[in-house]
């Protein structure tokens, strides 16, 4: 694995998804130097797909949620695997893994958070779409923040941005969450333009009630309760 100027780990949650882990892995291992897949409780044998791919490999006893298995995979990377930068992308191939380069780059100038931003268009899912549009437009209204993506599960970040924060979230609310501790620890944030991808349909994200969820979750954020 390449590299860069700081020690990187790609950190991958990953819920029943040995079918396309091994490759996001390979494709991930190409820009840093180790990449840990966090599976998320999973039926199926995608700690096994992971490994092979060349993984390190955090089994967690039970399925928390996407925002459980990040937290958990950026504690093990930054306390156990050394890392001072990470990037977070999901495990269905939704994210490309030749934009890390990218994202590191942004780091290297000085940002502590790069989030990376899709395209609404018609590559997405129309009921993702309009998910997607409102919550970033609720995230831009009570974050006070400028995002075109808030949903995206891929960004980086340094060691001591994620130490700043103080993520608690366990489930789709993790994304806004970042943004929400972001603007409140006066962190510096940029964001990189990705190709919209859904390989293989709909593929996994925030749901109808997921949304609900969130967007409850935020107002508490606005008014301190969270």
């Amino acid at each position: 694995m390449k590299r860069g100027k700081a020690r990187t780990v790609a950190v991958i949650p990953a819920y029943n998804e040995e079918r396309r882990v091994g490759e996001v892995v390979r494709e991930a291992g190409k820009y840093v130097d180790e990449v840990l897949v966090v599976d998320d409780g999973s039926s199926d044998r995608t700690s096994y797909a992971a490994r092979r791919a060349g993984a390190e490999v955090l089994r967690l006893p039970g399925n928390r949620g996407v925002g459980h298995a990040t937290r958990k995979g950026i504690e093990k990377a930054v306390g156990e695997l050394g890392a001072e930068w990470v990037v977070l992308l999901d495990a269905d191939g939704q994210h490309p893994p030749a934009k890390i380069p990218e994202l590191l780059e942004k780091l290297g100038d000085g940002y502590d958070i790069v989030f990376a931003a899709r395209r609404f268009n018609e590559r997405m899912p129309l009921l993702k779409r309009i998910g997607n549009w409102w919550l970033t437009f609720a995230t831009k209204l009570l974050a006070g923040a400028s995002v075109h993506d808030s949903q995206s599960g891929f960004k980086a970040m340094t060691s001591d941005a994620f130490r700043r924060m103080r993520l608690k979230s366990d489930g789709y609310e993790v994304c806004s969450e970042i943004i929400f501790e972001a603007g409140r620890r006066r962190l510096r944030c940029c964001e990189v333009p990705i190709a919209t991808l859904y390989p293989g349909g709909n593929g996994k994200g925030t749901g109808i009630s997921d949304g609900i969820r969130v967007f409850i979750l935020m107002l508490g954020m606005r008014l301190g309760a969270w």
